[in-house]
């Protein structure tokens, strides 16, 4: 079976392959960039006597505000390309294109992303009701054609089969969608509204995941693929502003992977693969909010990323079992049990869901091993908590002169009772 694992390391068997190769190449490269570069500002910080510590801090912000804004730019390059590449393989025929599920999903991809960017502008009630509404309708829109889709016979037609049950789909998607919500919404209580500083790093993060679900490093033969750690970015936001706001955006990054590759051949099976699936990365923070583990980072995110993960496994297996258990059959030569829905399914998501924990757990332990990130995740969250709060009141967003701003207050307090334990543990 495993003969059959496709790499993407040096893989040029078509413009799509082709991009996909130089994509992960360029990742690895900037990737390689990004940790020479830390690592030279952390010798210069040991070894050079010219530079204090409040040089280094302005340059090491400096440093990684460049560094953000290169990675945004190369994922929205690597978007633009990977979306040209999927239409050009449509016009020749190499790929299908479903009008009925994709410009639907497309025009309620850009809705969000439009209503992002407004609520960025200009964050205020009318334009918040506004953009609601026109999300709501492109939704709704979506999920009437699916119906349609489903309904017509076209789903079976054009995919080799029809499902296995459809009671098992709307059940198992009923079911974990609502213990997702209730988990989400229990561990996060104190959740305060979106304002412009989250709306910015949940734009940033789906990019980023985006983009890096285009680079594959391998895919596995059952179907699934592996990628560099495409569910970092979302996780890492999840982590740093909580499960109800995770969920939010990683229902967002459902509907752009449906529209990325959309395979739906039933409602309620788009809701298990792609919102919900996704959705469900917004678990990652919910240890951190419920303050357990408090005082080691590190261990909240790597419990609450397997907690994410594992949701996320929830959803595929059940549409892997109830929508396509069928498939199964067709691998009987590596054992009778895959004739079994649920064996087929557990196996098909294993293979290459822990590779994928795996790769972004390595990730995460990684970058959380910075102090310097660490405290990053304390204050921007801390901040959005007191802009939150100082909005609630019905206080002014400007400070008066000579007043410090919510971020201001945090710097010069980072070691005081806001800062995590964990951090204070590495500074002493």
């Amino acid at each position: 079976m495993f003969d059959n694992v496709k790499s993407y390391f040096a893989n040029f068997d078509g413009a799509t392959n082709s991009c996909r190769t130089i994509a992960l190449w360029v990742a690895i490269a900037m990737i390689v960039g990004f940790v020479a570069t830390k690592l030279y500002i952390a010798v210069l910080g040991k070894k050079s006597v010219k530079y204090d510590e409040t040089t280094l801090a302005a340059a090491t912000k400096i440093v990684n505000g460049a560094w953000i804004i290169f990675a945004v730019i190369v994922a929205i390059a690597f978007i633009a390309t990977f979306a040209g590449c999927y239409i050009a393989d449509v016009a020749a025929g190499e790929d299908v294109l479903v009008p009925i599920l994709f410009y639907p999903l497309l025009v309620a991809a850009v809705a969000v992303v439009a209503s992002a960017i407004t609520l960025f502008l200009k964050p205020t009630k009318l334009c918040k009701i506004i953009c609601a509404a026109v999300c709501g309708a492109a939704l709704i829109a979506v999920i009437v054609c699916m119906i349609v889709y489903y309904s017509s016979g076209d789903a079976v037609e054009n995919n080799g089969g029809d499902v296995v049950s459809n009671l098992g789909l709307y059940l198992s998607a009923i079911l974990v969608t609502a213990a997702i919500i209730v988990f989400a919404f229990l561990s996060d209580r104190h959740s305060k509204p979106l304002d412009t500083r989250t709306i910015t790093f949940a734009a940033v993060c789906v990019a980023l995941s985006f983009a890096l679900s285009y680079v594959r490093l391998f895919k596995m033969p059952m179907g699934g693929s592996i990628t560099l750690a495409s569910m970092l970015p979302l996780m890492l936001f999840a982590f740093m502003f909580g499960p109800r706001k995770g969920i939010l955006v990683g229902f967002v990054y459902g509907l752009l992977q449906a529209v990325q590759e959309p395979y739906i051949i039933h409602p309620a099976q788009f809701l298990l693969d792609y919102a919900v699936a996704f959705a469900a990365l917004g678990l990652t923070g919910c240890l951190r909010t419920l303050g357990v583990l408090k005082g080691n980072m590190r261990a909240q995110f790597a419990v609450g990323a397997c907690i994410a993960c594992g949701g996320r496994f929830l959803c595929h297996f059940f549409a892997g079992a109830f929508a396509f258990g069928m498939y199964g059959a067709s691998y009987i030569e590596y054992g009778a049990m895959f004739a079994n829905i649920y064996f087929y399914s557990f196996v098909y998501q294993c293979l290459y869901l822990l590779p994928e924990l795996a790769i972004v757990l390595a990730a995460g332990m990684l970058i959380m091993s910075s102090k310097n990130f660490r405290k990053q995740i304390n204050l921007h969250s801390r901040a959005c908590e007191i802009n939150n709060d100082k909005a609630a009141d019905g206080a002014v967003s400007e400070p008066v002169d000579g007043a410090a701003t919510a971020s201001d207050t945090i710097a010069d307090t980072k070691n005081s009772e806001i800062t995590d334990p964990d951090v204070k543990k590495v500074d002493a």
